[in-house]
């Protein structure tokens, strides 16, 4: 059965399922998409608030990456995304669970967004709505710095989901000028960060250009 993932190139969850199916050796097709198109009749069919990304094996459809991401590492062979053990794999849960509760909404819907898509007077980035984001994107970087700690990866001696739902957001506030100084302050998410990018894994969705 045929596999494919439609979304957007440069979306964050996007990212981290295609390392996902990346991690898995799955075999698939990206369809990428750029607005409006998420908001045709044919996308939210699969998606009803028009998000990314879409997935689909065979007549099987999901949307929501944590539901594809799980569906993936439980439907193929390869190495497991998630570890073994109740307290690992809740543990890798609770920081699957901030990153998508907590980091995801400060740093990509309330900070990197107003620098791509400025909405600010004259054109600008809209600096009261950064301002208010800052501190929160900082509270759930520390969070995961102690998470992280000195171990190489969040959970276990391989890369698990928990790390490839971080690493997409932390390389985003990396983009922008207040991210780059929230970065410097927090060496082990960086250090962390090179270590995935150093995976054919998760370089293999990384976006282009």
């Amino acid at each position: 059965m045929s596999v494919t993932l439609t979304g957007f190139q440069q979306s964050s969850y996007v990212w981290t399922a295609r390392a996902a199916l990346a991690h898995k050796g799955v075999d698939y097709e990206f369809k990428p998409i750029v607005p409006p198109a998420n908001r045709s009749p044919e996308h939210l069919e699969q998606h009803p608030w028009g998000k990314v990304p879409i997935f689909s094996h065979g007549d099987f459809k999901l949307y929501e990456t944590t539901a594809i991401c799980t569906y993936v590492n439980e439907a193929f062979e390869g190495p497991a995304l998630l570890p073994g053990g109740a307290k690992e794999h809740a543990r890798a849960q609770l920081v699957i669970s901030v990153a998508n509760s907590y980091l995801y909404p400060e740093a990509v819907v309330r900070y990197a967004l107003q620098y791509i898509f400025p909405r600010g007077e004259g054109g600008q980035p809209d600096r009261a709505t950064i301002d208010a984001a800052v501190p929160e994107v900082a509270k759930a970087l520390d969070v995961l710095e102690r998470e992280l700690g000195e171990k190489q990866w969040f959970v276990g001696d391989g890369p698990t989901l928990a790390d490839y739902f971080v690493g997409p957001l932390v390389a985003v506030v990396g983009m922008f000028p207040e991210g780059k100084q929230l970065m410097s302050e927090r060496p082990q998410l960086g250090r962390h960060l090179g270590q995935l990018m150093a995976l054919d894994s998760f370089r293999a969705g990384a976006p282009q250009g």
